[in-house]
């Protein structure tokens, strides 16, 4: 499997069996997952979902996904869009459902809305085929942009009319999501449980129980996962010496850099690096 988060034009791909699961990937473009066979269990950040069969699956830039396991059928087609192409985009789509999409992040269409989309994704594949990756990236913009304004619709139809957009949330989850928000936010200023807690003015024993009631992951876990994920990007595709990193993301020395990367993934950056490289 590709990493998607390293792709900077818009592409269609084929997705089977995931073969790199248990790594957390953070994402910087628009990824739209149609599921057209199987099932999919994957974490969204640190909450579980299951993907099946006619199911889209909306990841936003700064998303972090973890991959845990497909069934032997599953199959989906990705479209992935960089913010170039998706930016253009977000005028269609109002705040209202822009947040419920980050609270629901699975959509299962009507019938009508469903073929529709299929016939979308169909045509962009025979697009594909035809024209350069940069063409593809202006009509793969223009198409979802179309598509915007009918999800749109969708949802007013289908999703405003209950509670304007919103289920009742237990308070543990909307605490939960504000974190993981505030997370997404500063992970490269700070790395403490208290200093999460503080900026959601509750106790760094709350905030640890209510993280692992709703994901089964401690708040400071889930931190370190964050940042870790971040930092793989980092190392993987940019050319930022581990001084730089360590400085960027608020350690104290470069050294406790190496120290804190080699405890959360059993290898220094270097290492990491090399390791990369290799493959």
């Amino acid at each position: 499997m590709k990493f998607i988060n390293d792709i900077t034009h818009a592409r269609l791909l084929k997705m089977e069996t995931i073969t790199r699961p248990d790594e957390p990937l953070r994402f910087r473009n628009l990824v739209l997952v149609f599921c057209e066979s199987g099932e999919l269990t994957f974490e969204l950040n640190y909450t579980s979902y299951t993907l099946k069969a006619n199911g889209f699956l909306i990841i936003t830039p700064l998303d972090i996904l973890t991959f845990e396991k497909s069934s032997t059928d599953y199959v989906s087609t990705v479209l992935v869009l960089p913010s170039e192409a998706f930016s253009p985009i977000l005028k269609d789509i109002n705040l209202l459902n822009f947040k419920y999409i980050k609270h629901t992040p699975i959509v299962y269409l009507q019938n009508d809305y469903l073929a529709l989309y299929k016939q979308v994704l169909s045509t962009l594949w025979h697009i594909k085929e035809l024209v350069a990756e940069e063409e593809f990236d202006k009509i793969a913009s223009l198409q979802i942009s179309s598509l915007a304004v009918v999800q749109q619709d969708y949802y007013n139809k289908y999703i405003a009319k209950k509670d304007n957009g919103f289920e009742y949330i237990p308070r543990k989850k909307e605490l939960f999501r504000k974190f993981i928000n505030e997370l997404l936010e500063s992970h490269q200023v700070s790395r403490e449980v208290l200093f999460y807690a503080n900026e959601l003015n509750v106790s760094s024993g709350y905030l640890n129980e209510v993280c692992n009631e709703v994901s089964g992951h401690s708040a400071k876990a889930i931190i370190d996962s964050a940042v870790t994920a971040r930092l793989k990007y980092e190392l993987s595709y940019t050319s930022k010496s581990v001084q730089e990193l360590a400085e960027e993301y608020n350690f104290p020395s470069q050294s406790y850099f190496t120290r804190y990367y080699k405890r959360t993934t059993g290898l220094t950056p270097s290492e990491f690096r090399k390791e990369r490289a290799m493959k």
